[in-house]
């Protein structure tokens, strides 16, 4: 905020207290909190899914790459 600004330096003097402004703080804390949360849920998830999906797609892919070497191994006897 601007250093200039009335309302910071009123505040900031000591001067008056507002029960608008501490509802306003407390509002923007748990608004900060909420994405704060959400993102490293998303994270954490995101990190998860990475971890299974990986391991299962090598797996299903290795499978299938075996799957086709027999195929063609039985075509040529």
């Amino acid at each position: 905020m601007d250093p200039l600004d009335p309302l910071t330096e009123i505040i900031n003097s000591g001067q008056a207290f507002s029960p608008a402004i501490a509802i306003e703080r407390i509002i923007w804390a748990i608004i900060g909190f909420f994405f704060l949360i959400a993102i490293s849920k998303s994270i954490k998830i995101n990190i998860l899914n990475n971890n299974s999906f990986s391991n299962k797609t090598n797996a299903n892919f290795f499978n299938f790459i075996k799957k086709e070497k027999e195929k063609e191994n039985e075509n040529t006897k």
